[in-house]
């Protein structure tokens, strides 16, 4: 018996030690990470909290630490998440601008180039039409590599018949968008979308 609680605490401690964390995540205005590097050190992402006569509110930047050029990305409406892809080149933001919307972008970290997956996926599946007019969130599931992102697209509508959705998509840094899985279910008068 000791040696079966043996073998079971060991393959429990392997399994600990293989498990991946959660990547490190930039969250403003709140967060307690103000600076974000990049895995290959290229880069930093920083908040700008809001000042007074010289911004409109919490901003997101990037440095670039060979050249230290910055760059301004957004400016920050809610709250905001940053994280970067494993490689570096690239980064996702998760902009909870407004109580009843979210979206995510990916950024080419060295073009600083956008992409909105709202519009991407709105583009690419016209049935998410009724959906992401309502109470709708665009939100980043996880990096899947380098070059693409898992992009959960959930909420409720909000005309009668109310109608909870959980969608999921993958999409790639060159703008394809691939369905996942797709969930419509009647809203729960307790726990409201949550099943």
């Amino acid at each position: 018996m000791p040696a079966l609680c043996i073998a079971i605490i060991s393959a429990l401690a392997t399994a600990q030690e293989s498990r991946t964390a959660d990547p490190p995540e930039l969250r403003l205005p709140y967060g307690p990470v103000t600076r974000l590097a990049s895995p290959d050190g290229f880069r930093i992402l920083y908040g700008v909290p809001y000042q007074s006569g010289i911004n409109d509110g919490p901003q997101l930047w990037i440095e670039d630490t060979r050249t230290h050029q910055r760059n301004m990305l957004l400016s920050v409406g809610g709250t905001l998440s940053a994280v970067w892809s494993p490689d570096g080149s690239a980064f996702s933001v998760q902009d909870h601008f407004a109580s009843d919307s979210a979206r995510t972008y990916i950024y080419d970290a060295n073009a600083v180039r956008r992409l909105d997956t709202a519009s991407l996926i709105r583009v690419a599946d016209s049935s998410t039409e009724r959906l992401a007019n309502a109470h709708a969130y665009f939100d980043l599931e996880r990096w899947e590599g380098a070059q693409n992102v898992i992009v959960r697209l959930h909420g409720h509508t909000d005309q009668p018949p109310v109608v909870c959705f959980d969608l999921r998509y993958r999409v790639s840094r060159t703008g394809a968008v691939a369905k996942l899985s797709q969930r419509e279910f009647p809203i729960n008068n307790r726990t409201l979308c949550e099943e």
